[in-house]
């Protein structure tokens, strides 16, 4: 993306001196052009990040996460880049990422804390809805071309990548997957059977508890029939029962919680939640 489309998009935008610096040698910067100040006409340069997905707020430093970020413009910011044509050698003044989602309200807090501090050193960030704006108005036709898009607006190339996938939700949430594929290990087939029926059905009423009966028509058994089963899943703390119903307690209440944090990314993304579902059993059964 930021080669072969956003380089010749910034240079009909009319951007100067673009150039890709992507690939494994890259410090911090896929795309870097300047700009002039005025009135004295003198080279400021930019350098621009492209990340794919949104933006998050992440206590680490893992990846598309507001920490990542600033340890990317750090790196970025002590880039020397020489210019050739003027016998001197700059810094980037203003550090650019662009993302092909969206921010969230925590990442957003975080990175408004850090101006308000003086802290971000001229940060800058595009949205994908800002890339998609660039492109309509500076690129559109090149744009439909590269994707094999016909005058008739059919697409023959393929359909459009999601974002949010199996990989993205193993880098971002590593610790939480890991402890829900040991918790896993930890039951055999009918118990974990017994704890799925649960989740399927605390997704359908929206996380709250499972009253026994809807339990056993789902397991089409009677509850003496898993009674060993059920003083087993209690015993580890995996299952709490009260007047209420059952719910998933204990390491098993990791499952709920990555099935949530699924769906929200997939909201925050603008993408089908319902393939939630479908990425946590790939992940996890």
């Amino acid at each position: 993306m930021a080669k072969d489309i956003f380089v010749p998009v910034l240079k009909k935008m009319g951007c100067k001196g673009v150039k890709f610096t992507g690939g494994p040698d890259e410090v911090g910067i896929d795309i870097e052009y300047y700009e002039l100040t005025q009135p004295e006409n003198l080279k400021s340069y930019v350098g621009v990040q492209f990340k794919k997905g949104s933006l998050v707020y992440s206590s680490g430093g893992s990846k598309n996460s507001v920490k990542e970020v600033k340890n990317q413009a750090e790196e970025a910011f002590d880039k020397e880049i020489h210019d050739i044509k003027d016998h001197a050698t700059y810094f980037i003044s203003r550090f650019v990422v662009a993302t092909t989602g969206d921010i969230n309200e925590k990442a957003r807090a975080f990175i408004g804390k850090a101006r308000q501090k003086g802290n971000d050193r001229r940060i800058d960030y595009w949205t994908g809805d800002r890339l998609a704006e660039y492109i309509q108005d500076y690129w559109l036709n090149e744009f439909s071309e590269y994707f094999g898009v016909s005058d008739e607006g059919e697409e023959e190339a393929s359909h459009e990548e999601s974002v949010i996938d199996v990989e993205y939700i193993e880098e971002n949430y590593s610790d939480l997957v890991e402890k829900c594929q040991k918790m896993r290990a930890t039951v055999n087939s009918v118990e974990w059977n017994i704890i799925r029926e649960v989740l399927d059905i605390m997704i359908k009423n929206g996380g709250c508890s499972v009253p026994l009966a809807d339990l056993l028509m789902e397991l089409g058994k009677t509850e003496e029939y898993h009674s060993e089963e059920f003083r087993h899943l209690s015993d580890l703390g995996y299952m709490d029962f009260d007047e209420s119903g059952l719910s998933l307690d204990g390491h098993a209440h990791r499952l709920w919680k990555l099935y949530d944090s699924i769906v929200d990314e997939l909201v925050d993304a603008e993408e089908d939640p319902e393939r939630a579902i479908d990425i946590f059993v790939e992940l996890i059964d």
